[in-house]
């Protein structure tokens, strides 16, 4: 059976957490936002930006026992004539925790939508993403769509990675390679990967790195959105 979240329920469900953290201890919840400039938006090896610089501010709710929500949104330009999406808001409802030593799991559900887009040109979806962290350096993901961009076929992303601190510099490197599976979709699929730097300055996060993509074909994304390219950005973290 087709699992579907509805938007006004993940909406709803996220709206109600800072009430229900005033009924509970001050101690059992935390509200923190993010705001990210970033000299292009890349998903997966790919631009949705067109290359553009992007602005994407986030607000999150966890709670102590390892329940979280999120907003996140970011501006977008798939260069479509007459598709009317210049927005990108995603929600996301989840768990994580540590279920052995050194070992935490992250199970999420996350809807993607795109509001203002045009007659034929709705690609909301819906993801679930398990992700297994070891040690605190190293990672596995696996993302799974019935649904992918609205087209009633599925998807399967796959991702490792890991992040290192280097020395007592404070920079620390990261790399990530990922393989998305989407041959239901467009008889094709496709590898990505990342590498780079990272060193905070006071509250501020900057990031330079480095992202390409391998068998990359026309009926996934035109392949200028998925040349290799170097992206900087910058990150800023705040409590409520």
């Amino acid at each position: 059976m087709k699992q579907t979240i509805k938007l006004g329920l993940v909406v709803s469900l996220v709206a109600c957490m800072p009430a229900m953290a005033q009924e509970e201890s001050e101690s059992a919840w935390s509200v923190s936002g993010n705001v990210t400039a970033t000299s292009d938006y890349v998903f997966r090896g790919i631009s949705q930006s067109s290359e553009k610089i992007a602005l994407q501010p986030s607000f999150t709710v966890e709670h102590e026992s390892g329940l979280y929500g999120y907003v996140w949104a970011s501006n977008v330009d798939f260069d479509e004539l007459g598709d009317g999406i210049n927005v990108e808001v995603d929600y996301s409802l989840g768990w994580a925790g540590d279920v052995a030593d050194g070992v935490n799991l992250d199970l999420s559900a996350v809807r993607y939508t795109y509001p203002g887009s045009n007659s034929g040109f709705g690609i909301d979806y819906n993801e679930y993403i398990g992700k297994v962290t070891l040690s605190d350096n190293w990672f596995a993901l696996i993302g799974y769509t019935d649904d992918y961009v609205n087209s009633s076929e599925s998807a399967i992303y796959y991702q490792v990675g890991g992040g290192w601190d280097i020395g007592e510099t404070g920079v620390a490197f990261g790399a990530t390679a990922g393989y998305y599976d989407l041959s239901n979709y467009a008889g094709a699929s496709y590898y990505d990967f990342k590498a780079g730097f990272s060193k905070d300055f006071g509250p501020v996060n900057l990031d330079l790195s480095y992202y390409d993509t391998s068998s990359m074909s026309e009926e996934i994304a035109p392949r200028d959105w998925a040349n290799a390219r170097v992206v900087l950005t910058a990150s800023l973290d705040f409590d409520f």
